[in-house]
């Protein structure tokens, strides 16, 4: 089940006094900033991961460059499983 769809456990007892609410909490403010973090940071990793692989696939004598960019390929997917299991 997914971060977003999880429901808390137990819903909070009602207090005897009101508690006045801010006008916007702290954690509504990160959230809504942290997924497009989150997404950047990904995408920067596996960037990185593929371009890395295909230099150190150059520099290993791969064939020519298909055959650099096609180790790349298949390194960026296993980064790609890594971070959708990760999340």
């Amino acid at each position: 089940m997914s971060r977003r769809k999880r429901q808390p456990s137990a819903a909070p007892e009602p207090s005897a006094a009101p508690e006045p609410a801010p006008s916007q909490p702290a954690q509504a403010r990160s959230a809504g900033a942290r997924p497009s973090r989150r997404l950047l940071i990904d995408l920067a990793v596996l960037a990185a991961v593929f371009a890395a692989t295909v230099g150190i696939a150059e520099l290993a004598g791969a064939a020519n460059l298909g055959v650099a960019i096609g180790v790349g390929q298949v390194t960026f997917s296993i980064a790609l499983v890594a971070l959708l299991l990760r999340a």
